[in-house]
């Protein structure tokens, strides 16, 4: 499922003590164009559920980087945030 904003705060919203973990960096190439994805999880830490991945994607690594700073910047400053890309 491709990565909307209110899509990831809806998740993490209903989760009381969330975790929310960006992993699994691909390079792909798909009709002569490069695409960067990663996959972006929440987990609820008192149950250990894990949601089903949302996937945010770019056509650079350096775009991809920005938007998962973006996306995980102001919103989530309360929520830990697990980076498995750095």
């Amino acid at each position: 499922m491709a990565l909307k904003l209110y899509d990831l705060v809806n998740i993490a919203e209903e989760i009381e003590n969330a975790t929310i973990y960006v992993e699994n960096y691909t390079n792909d190439e798909v009709d002569g164009k490069e695409i960067h994805r990663v996959e972006i999880t929440v987990e609820n830490t008192d149950t250990e559920e894990v949601s089903d991945p949302l996937i945010l994607e770019e056509e650079s690594k350096q775009a991809l980087d920005r938007q998962v700073k973006f996306t995980l910047g102001a919103y989530f400053k309360k929520i830990d945030v697990v980076n498995k890309l750095y």
